[in-house]
């Protein structure tokens, strides 16, 4: 053999077993990349399952969020409606609350006009009970006149000539209680008032007042004499309020008249009996 044979059968040689060492690495390589590749399929697949493991977990978990997020966006709804309830009831209640205070204001300027009426009352009371004290003095007075007018007509039946004197002298007194009535007629204005005595009592006939100087009895009807007749100006058909102080005692109403002198009935009785000493007024 020429050594270039030679040559070419060594190198031929090193090629074969370059090639075997090359293939049997190569061989081993596959091997440990087949064994690998099985790993790693393996764990993809088990990769695989915990993915979609976790996927379903995740979705699950979506649901539940969603629903929850859906509960919470009711909760919410029903929040802001009740906000807006109450919101309303506040409303309400403020403007409630505005009506009562200016009910109360109302209020609190009414019970200053009772205050001050209650005030005027109070001061109106007490003048009333000035006046009424007054008035009982000046019906004391007028009772004690009465009495000794009494005990005067009295005596004089026991003796008429000292009647007809003592009448005289009635007639005097009570001209000047005449007088002493008319300075007063604005008390016994008052007087009428409290005691609700007809004021109304307005005709033809002249203003007058005198006193009742008899009263008989005696024969079924009662009969009123006065001390005014034709020369005062009284007629038959006039009325009188009759009045002991600030005692009404009814009114009477005149049949016959002389004189001086008028008879007259009982027309409306009022508070106690008619007699002797009472004043009469034509209007009070």
């Amino acid at each position: 053999m020429s050594p270039i044979g030679k040559v070419f059968t060594v190198i031929n040689l090193a090629l074969a077993a370059l090639f075997v060492g090359s293939a049997s690495a190569l061989i081993n390589t596959g091997q440990t990349y087949r064994i690998d590749l099985e790993a790693l399929q393996v764990a993809h697949s088990t990769l695989q399952s915990e993915a979609a493991a976790a996927a379903a977990q995740a979705d699950q978990d979506l649901r539940a969020a969603n629903a929850e997020k859906d509960r919470f966006a009711g909760e919410k709804a029903q929040l802001e409606s009740d906000k807006a309830a109450l919101e309303d009831e506040l409303n309400t209640e403020r403007e409630q609350n505005a009506d009562l205070r200016e009910r109360l204001t109302s209020i609190d300027g009414k019970l200053g006009d009772l205050e001050s009426t209650n005030r005027q009352q109070l001061s109106q009371i007490t003048e009333l009970n000035d006046q009424a004290n007054s008035l009982r003095s000046e019906r004391d007075n007028a009772l004690d006149v009465r009495d000794e007018a009494e005990a005067s007509r009295a005596d004089a039946e026991r003796n008429a000539t000292a009647f007809e004197r003592e009448r005289d002298e009635l007639q005097i007194a009570l001209g000047r209680a005449n007088e002493e009535i008319q300075s007063k007629q604005a008390v016994l204005a008052a007087v009428a008032s409290t005691y609700k005595i007809d004021l109304n009592n307005l005709n033809d006939q002249p203003e007058l007042a005198g006193r009742v100087t008899a009263v008989d009895g005696s024969h079924g009807a009662t009969v009123v004499v006065i001390n005014l007749g034709k020369n005062d100006g009284v007629k038959p058909g006039h009325t009188f309020d009759v009045y002991a102080g600030g005692v009404y005692k009814g009114k009477i109403y005149v049949e016959t008249v002389n004189a001086s002198q008028s008879a007259a009935t009982i027309k409306m009785a009022g508070t106690g009996e008619i007699a002797a000493g009472d004043a009469v007024v034509t209007r009070l």
